[in-house]
């Protein structure tokens, strides 16, 4: 169904046997009406000034040619005003498309194996405390790049870099020594509470700071001497507690990490020194009051600390150790970060690129944040993402029972559950990441037009009217040669259209990593559902033929709909 590329060869080939030129790129437009046709190419005007001929010559010259081309499924091509215009054979098209989908199934649009392994590290949030909606952001688009990249054909790995090293960390198991911790609260909530209470008493008693730096020095000798200490067991229970919390919060929301890989392993496998030797040996470590990298040479004035000068390590020098380390085992690394770690990832790159290393590409995220007053913040700190999704899960069962889609106390919480994720997922991916957002309700749960509620209404609406045929029981099945045998109205083709658009937007969506482009591709299947069901009569079609046609369309749009939202991460109800 690649009918794009067969046209732009086409194009390519006449040009080169009339004209002997190499054009280069060529882009197809879809014109704003089927009436001017289903694709367009201004080339002709790229042309004229080469060939110094009017666009209106070389449109009709390479129009004419280009007819008796058989490009598959084109019908006719027609130059108009120096623009080259081809119209599809939709009752072919239509009938190899929507047969394609109902053989495919949730197979459809699935790449084949590339043979490239990816190494995909998102969320990474520091174990001290819940996740907050910045958090969930970084997220969301880990994960469902992750699903599409997986999906086209590429062997996907994804990491939760867990920082368990750092002075935050200290501080919780300083904290942990002297506060009791809340058991009746959530993990990752409980462990909150003690950093913060933590942080308060070293504020108050700034002496006590000594403490922290005894315990980040005892902990990471520890490691060091292979053998667990009590300082090691009290930063893993300490970390693992958090996580578990964390874990928990992730999976209402249908994430998961393939692998938590533990900053403390570099020290313990003796990587993290390993850098630092490496990086001595290039001449650009210099000895101040610490031991610090020089990275001027490359346009970056910041100095990285690599060691403390009793020894100790820093973050970025084991985030180098862990990149390297992570590098070598993939083909492809992808780091999704915030926007404010932009000048850390190059320093990274840059030193990697000292050792000889791959570096990955980082796809940064701007700042989120909720209408002020939409929702209580914790301790005026930040928003949780636990109570982001509390507050969609609550609002989305009460807008389920307001529409009176369940009457089952368990079914309408099932519902409004998935209703909810959509809701949080689909609002915050539909974004560009390098767009700083907030995060609007009536958006989020908008059933009408642009929220996830309005694609899985869609596809609600075509298990309502598969439903229904079955339950009637009349229509028997056909030869997929004798759908679409009758003049097809517009809606019907453009949703067609539309559906076999898919594999060719998750390859776009993957290769770009820009999950959004899924996200409004999917939006646009809706709409264009949508318009058709309006339009173009389904149960109540007295020609069975067509009957037959437009139920295969239905079916079709219900199998992308599930295929496109299962990418993002979302269920479909199936009932709203």
């Amino acid at each position: 169904m690649e009918v794009e590329n067969a046209i732009i060869d086409a194009i390519h080939r006449k040009i080169q046997e009339i004209y002997g030129e190499n054009i280069g790129d060529i882009q197809l437009d879809e014109p704003p009406s089927l009436e001017l046709g289903d694709y367009s190419t201004n080339i002709s005007f790229r042309l004229a000034r080469i060939l110094r001929k009017p666009p209106k010559v070389i449109a009709e010259e390479l129009g004419e040619v280009l007819k008796s081309e058989n490009i598959p499924y084109v019908s006719d091509v027609r130059a108009v005003n120096g623009y080259i215009n081809f119209f599809l054979d939709y009752r072919m098209y239509s009938r190899d498309g929507i047969d394609r989908i109902l053989k495919e199934r949730e197979n459809f649009g699935k790449g084949k194996k590339k043979g490239k392994k990816v190494i995909l590290e998102h969320t990474s949030a520091n174990p001290n405390g819940p996740l907050h909606i910045g958090h969930g952001r970084n997220a969301i688009i880990g994960d469902s790049l992750g699903r599409i990249l997986e999906f086209i054909g590429y062997d996907v790995e994804t990491h939760y870099y867990v920082n368990d090293m750092g002075r935050q960390e200290a501080v919780v198991v300083f904290g942990l020594e002297r506060f009791e911790i809340d058991r009746d609260k959530k993990p990752d909530h409980a462990i909150g509470e003690i950093y913060i209470k933590a942080n308060r008493l070293l504020e108050e008693n700034p002496q006590l700071e000594k403490e922290i730096g005894k315990i980040m020095k005892e902990y990471e000798e520890s490691l060091e001497g292979k053998e667990n200490s009590p300082i090691v067991e009290k930063f893993q229970w300490a970390v693992n507690y958090a996580l578990e919390g964390i874990r928990k919060t992730l999976d209402n929301l249908n994430i998961e990490h393939d692998i938590f890989v533990w900053e403390s392993e570099y020290v313990r496998n003796g990587m993290v020194k390993e850098v630092i030797r490496r990086l001595m040996k290039t001449g650009k470590v210099i000895k101040e009051d610490v031991y610090k990298l020089d990275l001027s040479d490359f346009g970056i004035e910041k100095k990285l600390v690599l060691m403390r000068l009793d020894g100790t390590t820093l973050y970025s020098t084991r985030d180098i150790a862990y990149h390297l380390d992570k590098m070598s085992r993939c083909d492809i690394g992808i780091n999704v970060l915030g926007a404010d770690h932009k000048l850390t990832a190059n320093i990274v790159n840059v030193s990697l690129k000292l050792l000889n290393s791959k570096t990955p590409k980082v796809i940064f995220y701007e700042f989120i944040s909720l209408p002020e007053g939409s929702m209580s913040t914790r301790r005026g700190r930040f928003v949780s993402l636990d109570e982001l999704f509390e507050e969609a899960r609550k609002r989305a069962t009460e807008e389920v029972k307001r529409r009176g889609i369940a009457k089952d106390e368990k079914e309408i919480k099932e519902i409004g559950h998935k209703i909810a994720v959509g809701a949080v997922r689909y609002n915050i991916v539909r974004v560009s990441p390098e767009k700083p957002m907030v995060f609007k309700w009536e958006e989020a749960l908008d059933f009408e037009k642009v929220g996830c509620p309005v694609i899985q209404y869609a596809h609600a609406r075509c298990c309502r009217i598969l439903e229904h045929v079955r339950e009637m029981d009349k229509v028997e099945d056909r030869d997929p040669k004798e759908l679409f045998n009758y003049e097809m109205k517009d809606q019907e083709k453009v949703l067609i259209k539309t559906l076999l658009k898919f594999p060719k937007i998750l390859e776009i969506s993957g290769e770009s990593l820009k999950p959004q482009t899924l996200a409004h591709y999917m939006l646009d299947v809706a709409q264009r559902f949508n318009s058709f069901y309006g339009n173009c009569p389904i149960l109540k079609e007295k020609n069975e033929d067509i009957l037959y046609s437009r139920l295969k369309v239905v079916e079709s749009t219900k199998i992308v709909i599930e295929n496109g939202l299962g990418l993002l991460g979302i269920e479909c109800p199936g009932k709203m």
